[in-house]
């Protein structure tokens, strides 16, 4: 066999190759999510693993794949399937995953702080409606090709990472009715429409479009003086009854002394 025929079966081989390992981790990637998770309304019940034809994971609920003969997964939409657990680690296996919906299940605890490393190429990333707490990872704004980034009505705490500005594609944001606090990064409204229902439901959180934030130094100065204010209306009053009463007082007293030295003088 001459070296000219040797080498394309060389890289063919190699290309088939990479194929079936990408495509035995994604089948892998899914086996994974389905042992970490609980499934207590039967969801997942198409989720039947080993069998042996291409493609036959682009027929479980929630996944859509690249292409209909091929186990490589596009997206994950599990919206609304009532599953428990923590954020599934497993997710990694879906190298090519570009959309992730976790929305509206009962998910909990913190997000892992690798999570570019995980789902590097995701432009869709919902995980709204759970109770995931924790600080939202500053590592979400190495995600580059992010557009949608959906994280309201959890249970996130902390500071928003001032990195996720950077975001070049983001046009869908929201961390509403969450604990977090602090000054909101500033966001790029050429590319970006926000406005307070985006981070709404956070006392902490300041800034626009929200109140401005307030240095705690300048607050207590101004609290101080507020105060101050405040006792000065209260004492007023005081005051001037204080000034009326002696006032009176030693207009009855001179009125007196005048009194006594007239009934004197008669009596002289």
């Amino acid at each position: 066999m001459s070296i000219m025929t040797i080498i394309p079966t060389c890289l063919w081989f190699l290309l088939v190759s990479s194929f079936t390992c990408a495509n035995e981790a994604d089948v892998y990637c899914l086996r994974d999510i389905y042992s970490q998770v609980k499934d207590p309304n039967r969801y997942l019940t198409s989720w039947v693993f080993g069998n042996t034809t291409s493609g036959y994971i682009c027929n479980f609920s929630g996944v859509t794949c690249w292409h209909d003969d091929e186990n490589r997964v596009l997206s994950i939409k599990l919206s609304g399937f009532g599953l428990e657990g923590e954020f599934p680690s497993g997710i990694m296996y879906c190298t090519g995953l570009v959309d992730l919906d976790l929305s509206r299940n009962n998910f909990y605890g913190a997000l892992p702080s690798n999570m570019a490393s995980l789902v590097p190429f995701l432009t869709t990333l919902d995980l709204s409606y759970n109770r995931f707490s924790g600080e939202i990872p500053a590592s979400l704004s190495n995600i580059k090709f992010m557009n949608i980034l959906m994280l309201q009505h959890n249970q996130f705490t902390g500071q928003l990472p001032p990195e996720l500005a950077s975001l070049p594609r983001l046009y869908k944001f929201s961390v509403a009715d969450n604990q977090l606090t602090g000054p909101i990064p500033r966001f790029n409204e050429t590319t970006m429409s926000i406005g307070p229902e985006n981070f709404a439901n956070n006392e902490g959180l300041c800034g626009r479009p929200m109140d401005a934030c307030v240095d705690p130094e300048e607050e207590t100065i101004r609290l101080g003086k507020m105060g101050a204010a405040v006792g000065a209306a209260l004492l007023a009053p005081v005051g001037a009854f204080l000034d009326w009463f002696s006032f009176n007082r030693r207009k009855k007293k001179q009125g007196d002394t005048r009194h006594r030295s007239l009934i004197f003088h008669i009596g002289d």
